[in-house]
Order: structure tokens, then sequence, then C-alpha cells
């Protein structure tokens, strides 16, 4: 009797250890210093579980190797690595079933060399009293040995209402980011990071508009190219005409139609590039508007799209969504979808062999892995937005349902 007690015990056991190891997965990983190309010791490593919301799960340090392991709970949810290397955060996503993770992080210093604003452009509209700027930043982080810049600065003009703010880094999605006015007037901060290679801002605000507006640009570092962009409906003038060439296009994005623009190369700090803008007139752009997942319009009327009960010409678009045609042209498969769509819709729109596609989409198109990751990382960040309450649970639950059934049509194509 007692012999039959001991094997049910052992066999009872022996279950036991095997549902906790079905249950659970080790996931080891390492951390690796972009700039000294050595392991990164002793950084603060933490394991965020994405399931149903983003819950921290387990913590550690990276060791003398950089290595570190989690005993994840259940690796057949989303995961991500979050490191903190010299009070900045580096986010890695870890795939369902994934075993190993490698995270880089870099040096930083509050001012990089190597670090420079290759364009900035200001894209203007104008209708019933309202002025409506999108103004964008793309900087490349070429330092060497490769560094981090904790953030980004930039002026906006007197009298400007800050309406929001977003982020692309190079293969990445838009990610929301709110602008930080700081102490002198005008000045602004995005507490966003410029890792080496090339970071996307665009910022949207509305002036008070009489018909006629001076625009003093003011720049808060060397700048190769500065763009004006208006309706041909509006006017542009300057005191200074030689100072601007009149462009056939809007390198940045293409789309956009039925625009002036006018570029400046030589950028100084912007005195002598003041100009005044008049009259009214919205964006328009060639593309048809987005449709969500669930058959509507992904978003409200932005520039360029034609409002419901408007007549053709579109409407000016709310104030803090994201409009259609303003990415630049490595950006600009993402720029026509909404924020919270961008993953799905971005990897449908590439693999359905879109013969207008940017660079980076076909570029995206060779490379599935790239795809995942941008996937992984928008899934990560609508975790994170909704626990700061950035989104209503409806937005939440339409949003993760789109990235659900596109990351698994992407694991599928890998």
């Amino acid at each position: 009797m007692k012999l039959i007690s001991l094997k049910f015990a052992s066999t009872a056991l022996l279950i036991v250890i095997g549902s906790l190891c079905a249950g659970g997965q080790v996931l080891r990983g390492n951390v690796t210093d972009g700039t000294t190309k050595k392991p990164a010791a002793a950084d603060d490593v933490i394991l965020l579980k994405l399931d149903k919301g983003m819950t921290e799960e387990a913590r550690t340090k990276s060791n003398a190797r950089g290595e570190f392991s989690f005993q994840m709970q259940d690796s057949q949810v989303m995961h991500a690595v979050r490191v903190v290397h010299e009070k900045i955060s580096y986010y890695q996503p870890v795939m369902p079933g994934s075993a190993s993770v490698t995270v880089t992080v870099y040096e930083s210093e509050p001012t990089v060399q190597g670090v420079h604003r290759t364009d900035q452009s200001v894209v203007f509209q104008a209708k019933g009293g309202t002025l409506q700027v999108y103004e964008l930043f793309d900087v490349r982080n070429d330092s060497q040995p490769p560094k981090t810049q904790p953030t980004f600065s930039f002026y906006l003009p007197d009298g400007a209402t800050l309406q929001s703010g977003e982020a692309l880094r190079e293969q990445g999605m838009p990610l929301k980011s709110a602008p930080v006015p700081q102490e002198e007037k005008g000045k602004y901060l995005f507490m966003y990071p410029l890792n080496p290679g090339l970071t996307h801002f665009e910022v949207v605000y509305t002036l008070p508009y009489t018909g006629a507006f001076k625009y003093q640009p003011r720049f808060a570092g060397a700048l190769d190219k500065f763009y004006v962009v208006t309706p041909k409906s509006m006017g542009f003038t300057t005191d200074n005409p030689s100072q601007y060439q009149t462009a056939a296009a809007w390198p940045v994005d293409a789309g956009v139609k039925d625009i002036d623009v006018h570029v400046a190369a030589n950028t100084g700090q912007g005195a002598q590039l003041a100009f005044n803008v008049t009259g009214e007139g919205v964006l328009q752009q060639d593309q048809a508007p987005q449709q969500s997942a669930s058959g509507g319009q992904a978003g409200q009327a932005a520039p360029g799209r034609q409002a419901e009960n408007e007549g053709p010409g579109g409407g000016m678009g709310i104030p803090n969504e994201r409009p259609n045609p303003l990415s630049s042209g490595q950006w600009g498969f993402l720029g026509v979808l909404t924020l919270f769509l961008a993953g799905g819709g971005a990897f449908v729109y590439m693999v359905s062999g879109n013969p207008g596609a940017s660079p980076a989409a076909a570029s995206s198109h060779k490379h599935p892995a790239s795809l995942l990751d941008a996937l992984k990382e928008e899934m990560f960040q609508l975790e994170a937005d909704r626990l700061q309450g950035k989104i209503n649970p409806q937005e939440y639950t339409g949003a993760k349902a789109v990235l659900d059934k596109t990351l698994q049509r992407a694991m599928k194509k890998k």
C-alpha cells in the first residue's frame, strides 16, 4: 500500500513538473553597447508581459558579459524587454515562443557630434479664420562611434497653439510624443532619443489668422534644406526672394498635389528667411482615404481628405489628427494610416505589391523580419498608450484586433 502511494506521488510530481515546464520557458538575452562594441554590464533589465495590458513580470540586471535570463510564466504571449542604460530606455519586443533576445544600447551625450537636420518642412493650410501648420523634421545621427542624443529641440512661432506631436524611428512605427515647452520662449523639446540612423518628427499647431500671417523661421540647429509648402490658392511672398527657389514638387511627399513649394538651402539662423502667407486653401492628395479593418474610414477628415457632408476639395483636419500627405518620403506608406492601425495597414499595404510603395516600403517587403519588428513595436506601444489612458477602450479593442490578425499573417509569411 505504501509502495503504491509512493509511486502515485512520484507520478503526480512528474506531471506537475512537466506542466510547469510546458507553461514556461527560459528567455535568454544579452545587452550590447553599440558605442564600445562591448557587453553592457549592470544595466536594469525588465521583462514586460503584453497580454490584456502591460505588466512587469520580472526584473534583473545584466551580468559582466551583458547576459540576462528570465523564466517566463507564459512563453506563448507577447513580451517586451526594457533595458535602462544611462537613464535612457531601449525596448526590444519578444515574439511568442522566442527563447532569445538581443538589445543594443548606446552611450549618450546631451549633444552628439554627427547629429544633423537633413530637412525641415513647414506646411500650411487655412480655412475659416484658422491657420493650421504641419512642421516636419528629418534628423540623421551619423555619430562615430555611434551614440544616442536623449532629446530633440525646435522652435514654434509666437502665438502657436501646439496640438500634437509624433516621432518615428527608421523602420519603426509612428509614436505619439508630446513636445515639452521650455523656459525659453517658443522652444520645445521632444523627449525622444535620437539613436544612430534617421529619426522623423512631426508637430501640428494652429496660429491666429485673419487672412495673412508673417512667419519668422527660427532653427535650433544647422539645417540642410528648408521647405515651405502651401496650397496653390494661398499666396507666398518674402522680403528676400533670392533666398528661396521654386521647386516643381515637394520631395518629402510627392503625393501631395496642387501645391507651391519654395526651398531655401542657405538657412543660417532663419532671420533672412521670413515670409508671408495669405489667403485660404486646403491640401489635396492623390490617394483615396484609407479604410479601417471594419470598412469605415480610418480617422477623422484630414487635409486632402474629403470630409463627410463637404464638397470637393476636402476640409481642414482635426488639429490633433495626423494628416495623410505629410509623411516623409521615407515614411510615406505609414503616413496614410491612423496611429493605432498603422501596424496592420502598413503590412497589408506592403505585401499587396502596391507599385506606388515608397523605397522604405519596398525595402521592408524584401525583409519580413523588419515588418515583424515593426508590428511588435506597435503592439507594445498600443499597450503602453492604453495604460497611460491615451486611448479609450473602444479604440484599443479595434486596434488590438487588427494588430493580432496582421501579426498572425506576418508570421505565416515568414
